[in-house]
């Protein structure tokens, strides 16, 4: 791989040297974004070919000779480029790579860099933003679909995935970031478990038999009757995180139900989640708990800080959400209460529903980042060279698992830790993953298990603690690719943006009220004053749009 790679950036440089004096577009010619093969009167290259290789002879050279490839983050905050996996990284890919700072808020800095075409040469941005298309319709991203004869590994690993990330000229502009199927567990009741071995019996905590929410409400109950006060402070039966930015029902409640971003009727049309026959139903579940003392009455304030200091003091029974919230907490009761006093993952399912058929674990096969070569490229042969060897299989276990033969080997064919590793990434994985560099760059990284050895993508996890055996066990068959929903969402500035953000104000809004309310009448009364709000506010406009949107992408997916 590192013979390949080295003499495909010689040869990219030798290409610019040998073109310098010939006539070609540039990369943002419009003939090459819309991937024109049409020939140079010599007829021995596209004009795309030659447009590289001008890109790749008029960039800035470092002082030891290599290309440099400046590289913007938003992920990256102020950490430096200077760690043994960057400095091997640089090695193998034969170039030098400048990171941008994403000082301040990145949103608004790619925005700027947008506005003035100041940007660099890689960037990496939110791909549920309105910015990626930003930067595509303003002609700012190199695109890749010309030259993915020149990305074999990103065509092996992405395979599909390449397919669905396409804009709507049918054109690839970025690679995702953390994609693939992914169906690891995400959320649940998480319940401290010494607490359930004294109200259930050791055999009932331990099992992967699912609770019904009326079982789990019972449970909630006995432990305020038998457990008022701990440790000298009122108990909580349960807490959730404070509202979000969506009608996602804290993920749990949606996914017992088994609710999906958006309700699809019968003809095919998106609409909103409020529209869900069962919404309504899922509400009273959440208010069920408010009203019967049983969800933490500050809930509505819980941000992470606030929700880790209250289930750390020892009062808390449950916490309902993503398994791994808990970490923290877990770490101090272990160390204040006893070894067995960790929040384990639970399966509840809403009465009278399939237990296989939750929605629990929502997560994008697309990814969460978008992570693009713009048409300031000038080194463009060595940016294609190097995002190639990064989405490589070999590139992928250096960037999660570090150096082979000093953080990792192969034992019997399976890849395997080195020493302590593992052990000092947990007690401070913070400092551990700056000094050795492991994870540290999450560039391109597929969520999977290693094709050949079934070890995971990166070297942390290769180790499940407890909290993580309990997800896996009980959290099961509730995973589901939130892909074909993602940003359909009007976003920007335009009217139509403007009015599905009035929608999801008036939905965040009244989201808290239903839940807090005193009676079921006044939860259902808030429903329908939202409801009317909405209609009032074009909510079926908004709903026209997505689902255009929406059957648009099923036809280029090839999903109609």
């Amino acid at each position: 791989m590192k013979k390949k790679l080295a003499l495909l950036l010689t040869a990219a440089l030798v290409a610019g040297t040998l073109s310098a004096c010939g006539g070609s577009p540039a990369a943002s010619d419009p003939a090459a974004e819309n991937g024109s093969s049409e020939q140079t009167d010599g007829g021995n290259e596209t004009a795309d070919a030659a447009a590289a290789s001008d890109a790749s002879n008029e960039g800035e050279v470092a002082e030891d000779g290599t290309p440099v490839i400046t590289f913007f983050d938003k992920n990256s905050g102020t950490r430096t480029f200077d760690d043994p996996v960057a400095l091997e990284l640089m090695k193998r890919t034969g170039v030098t790579l400048n990171l941008v700072s994403p000082t301040g808020n990145p949103g608004e800095k790619l925005s700027l860099m947008l506005a003035g075409q100041d940007y660099p040469d890689i960037v990496l941005m939110d791909r549920g933003s309105d910015i990626v298309n930003q930067y595509i319709e303003a002609g700012a991203l190199v695109n890749l679909s010309q030259y993915m004869d020149k990305l074999p590994n990103v065509v092996e690993m992405y395979g599909e995935t390449l397919n669905k990330t396409r804009y709507t000229d049918g054109n690839n502009y970025y690679l995702s970031n953390w994609y693939g199927y992914d169906p690891d567990p995400v959320n649940g009741f998480i319940m401290r478990h010494d607490l359930m071995v004294d109200l259930v019996g050791q055999e009932r905590a331990d099992s992967d038999e699912p609770f019904t929410f009326s079982e789990m409400v019972d449970l909630l109950k006995q432990f305020k009757e038998k457990y008022p006060t701990i440790n000298g402070a009122d108990s909580i039966a349960t807490l959730i995180n404070q509202p979000g930015s969506s009608d996602n029902l804290h993920g749990c409640f949606a996914g017992m139900y088994g609710m999906k971003t958006y309700y699809v009727d019968d003809n095919g049309d998106l609409h909103y989640r409020v529209s869900h026959p069962e919404y309504l139903d899922a509400i009273h579940d959440m208010n069920t708990l408010y009203r019967e003392g049983l969800l933490d009455k500050e809930w509505t304030s819980n941000n992470g800080e606030l929700r880790n200091q209250k289930l750390s003091q020892g009062n808390v029974f449950g916490y309902i959400g993503s398994y791994w919230d808990v970490w923290t907490p877990n770490a101090a009761l272990i160390q204040s209460e006893n070894e067995d006093a960790e929040f384990l993952a639970y399966k509840v399912v809403a009465d009278g529903h399939d237990a296989d058929a939750t929605t629990l674990s929502g997560r994008s096969s697309l990814g969460w980042d978008a992570i693009a070569i713009t048409t300031n490229c000038k080194n463009l042969d060595a940016a294609l060279a190097f995002i190639d060897y990064c989405a490589s299989q070999e590139g992928q276990d250096l960037l999660l698992w570090g150096l082979e033969g000093q953080d990792w080997e192969f034992v019997d064919g399976v890849r395997t830790p080195i020493g302590d590793i593992v052990e000092r990434y947990q007690a401070d994985p913070s400092n551990t993953v700056n000094d050795t560099g492991i994870t540290k760059w999450t560039w391109f990284v597929k969520n999977d298990r290693h094709p050949d050895d079934n070890t995971t993508c990166r070297i942390w996890f290769n180790e499940q603690d407890r909290s993580a055996q309990y997800a896996y066990q009980n959290l099961t068959n509730a995973y589901w690719d939130t892909a074909e929903f993602d940003g359909l969402v009007p976003t920007g500035n335009s009217p139509d943006a403007l009015k599905a953000q009035k929608l999801q104000d008036i939905i965040n809004q009244a989201y808290p009220n239903m839940v807090n309310a005193a009676t079921v009448e006044e939860c259902d009364a808030v429903y329908e004053q939202m409801m009317s709000d909405l209609e009032a506010a074009g909510m079926a406009d908004v709903e026209a749009i997505m689902t255009e949107s929406y059957k648009a992408r099923m036809e280029l997916w090839g999903m109609n």
